[in-house]
């Protein structure tokens, strides 16, 4: 039986839980009590974790995943799995992906110390205006070291704005579906790997675009775990319909930092239960995790940086494609931005992560372009090559830390794609090409 429809079933006759005793007593309390059992915790003074924490991290997140399970919201209960389910699902995941197709084909693997970063481009998520979505969509494609586009989601229709399981989602699903099949034929790379669904609110733009064959194999959709060790119908109805159409699917594991999930340890605790849950429930084939800072947002702040390298580092005992979110909190024409998304590469990178980003403003402003993913692109090849450590990693991004953290609390967003780049040519203006290569000299010294 497929993992969307066991959860489904599970949940049915499953334990009733009452949502806010779950997230305070199923959730906080116990990932409190395993932060203290496996000696997980993070020290703001001396942020570069211990790699020594992989195998505790690791164990604390698996017995979080059996011991709580997963919350379906629509029927207020819990879906269980054993040990041997999960550790039976770890077995049997794929620790490589062979994703696009064609000439574009790539492989997203689970990285080791110097092997080559996968490197997702796009605004992934980003609202973006219809008339700019293909230009800035085609930017990012034309970069030939990016692997996989992610794009933003257009979420006005018709003058009027997205209204989830509606018929105005459906037609944002295949508008934002059918603008990234018309950049990739603009760039002549038709066959490449796309992360979509974007503008799915609920399931209905995935299942939209799936119907259109706008999406297929080769191809992924992205499933959330929602806050914290939740689904609900929509997402199992996406993945099981994508697994019946031999869709990838690409599980998005966002821990609130400072939320149920406490501070840096207990989200990465939640993290990796998380992500074991995501490939029981969602047969999920990646794992994107993206810490949100429940102030700053933005991944490069030092507690989002530190889950993201301590999961990296947990990776060792999953063996699963794990992509870091790269989301500052400044945007482009800034160069607080490509500091935030330099220190968050050499981390991920050094710790074990493929990339995905950088996605400027916190995903909230259409304020970046293409160059940028080359940027992060050539950062995440210099750590790989030279194989640089966690610690040296930590060490340079502190150094760039410095140049930035006093942004991360009223940060620059920048300026529009529209503003930054030639529409036609889609190359960046000099002015901003300029700033990126004097930033880029001046950071892989660091490296």
């Amino acid at each position: 039986m497929r993992g969307p429809l066991l959860v489904e079933l599970r949940a049915r006759k499953g334990e009733y839980v009452e949502q806010k005793r779950f997230d305070l007593e199923r959730v906080s309390r116990r990932v409190a009590e395993l932060e203290k059992e496996y000696g997980v915790s993070f020290d703001p003074s001396s942020p570069a974790p211990s790699e020594d924490l992989a195998k505790p991290v690791f164990e604390a997140g698996f017995t979080l995943a059996v011991e709580t399970g997963l919350y379906v919201v629509d029927e207020s209960r819990v879906a269980r799995f054993t040990e041997e389910e999960v550790r039976e699902a770890l077995r049997n995941a794929p620790r490589e992906l062979r994703v696009g197709r064609g000439k574009d084909e790539r492989v997203l693997r689970a990285r080791g110390p110097g092997d080559r970063v996968f490197v997702f481009g796009g605004l992934a998520g980003t609202p973006v205006p219809l008339e700019f979505f293909e230009a800035s969509a085609a930017s990012y494609a034309a970069v030939p070291r990016v692997d996989a586009l992610d794009h933003g989601s257009i979420q006005a229709v018709a003058g009027e704005a997205v209204r989830g399981y509606a018929p105005s989602e459906a037609l944002a699903g295949i508008e934002e579906a059918e603008g990234v099949r018309r950049a990739l034929r603009a760039v002549g790379r038709p066959g490449m790997h796309v992360l979509g669904a974007e503008s799915s609110v609920s399931s209905v733009g995935s299942l939209s675009a799936l119907s259109l064959g706008l999406l297929g194999e080769g191809d992924a959709q992205l499933l959330p775990v929602l806050n914290e060790l939740k689904t609900d119908y929509g997402q199992l109805t996406k993945a099981y319909v994508g697994l019946a159409r031999g869709l990838i699917g690409a599980a998005l594991v966002d821990p609130v930092v400072g939320g149920y999930a406490r501070g840096p340890a207990g989200s990465a605790i939640v993290s990796v239960a998380e992500t074991l849950l995501a490939l029981v429930a969602y047969e999920a084939g990646y794992f994107l995790v993206h810490p949100v800072h429940i102030l700053r947002k933005a991944t490069s702040t030092l507690e989002c940086m530190w889950v993201e390298s301590v999961v990296g580092l947990a990776n060792r005992y999953m063996g699963l494609p794990v992509v870091a979110d790269i989301w500052p909190a400044n945007g482009g024409g800034t160069r607080e931005y490509l500091y935030e998304a330099a220190a968050n590469t050499f981390v991920a990178v050094a710790s074990g992560l493929n990339v995905l980003g950088p996605v400027p403003a916190n995903g909230t402003q259409p304020n970046g372009g293409g160059f940028e993913s080359w940027f992060v692109a050539s950062l995440a090849d210099l750590v790989a090559e030279k194989k640089v450590s966690v610690g040296a990693a930590w060490s340079a991004a502190l150094e760039l830390y410095e140049k930035y953290a006093d942004k991360l609390s009223s940060p620059n967003p920048g300026k529009p794609f529209w503003e930054l780049y030639d529409l036609k040519s889609l190359k960046p203006s000099a002015e901003w090409e300029k700033t990126v290569w004097e930033v880029l000299r001046e950071v892989a010294e660091l490296a």
